[in-house]
């Protein structure tokens, strides 16, 4: 039978009752660990932990919950039409316009994500994989891929279809926007 133990967070300074012989120290907070170590320490080692630390390890489950949730409610996804006039001389989408279809479901999604003001501040490869002909339908998806303090990172996919044979589907365009949230007083405010 193990024997009980009492011992000091070395990060928090709380004591804690410790019936695993092997653990010396509390697995606080502070210290850095991943969502899936957080899980299983804290089921696995909940009597080796100081109270404050099993509350703070649940706490932070329970928001990686819920930004998850946030992210996947954020995903956005509109259709489109590529009508001759979005063509160029190639009879293909323009670039312009397809990045147009781009930015507008990165602000969608970035804007349904935080349920703030946001403004496009960069974008970064965007990789142009295959044309897009006139009468082809497009799939515009945009999805929150890094969350920063005031800013949100949302990649940007095209997937086009032909309009009269759906087993012919491929990814077209990818790319990545950089969006900031603001306040009241266009200053760069929390996405959270």
């Amino acid at each position: 039978m193990a024997s009980h133990e009492t011992k000091y967070c070395t990060a928090c300074r709380n004591a804690f009752e410790c019936k695993a012989g092997s653990i010396t120290l509390c697995h606080c907070y502070a210290v850095p660990l991943d969502a899936a170590e957080r899980a299983y320490i804290s089921e696995r080692y909940a009597d080796c932990l100081c109270n404050a630390c099993l509350l703070e390890i649940k706490n932070q489950l329970i928001r990686m919950s819920e930004y998850e949730q946030r992210v996947k409610n954020a995903e956005t996804r509109i259709f489109k039409v590529v009508f001759p006039n979005t063509t160029n001389h190639y009879d293909t989408l323009f670039g312009g316009t397809a990045m147009q279809f781009m930015d507008e479901v990165a602000f969608i999604t970035a804007t349904r994500f935080s349920r703030k003001r946001m403004v496009t501040v960069s974008t970064s490869k965007i990789d142009f994989k295959k044309p897009i002909p006139a009468d082809t339908i497009v799939e515009v998806i945009g999805r929150v891929s890094k969350i920063g303090h005031t800013s949100l990172e949302i990649e940007v996919e095209i997937y086009k279809e032909e309009m009269y044979n759906t087993d012919n589907r491929e990814k077209a365009i990818q790319g990545l926007f950089t969006f900031v949230a603001l306040d009241e007083n266009k200053q760069p405010t929390s996405v959270l």
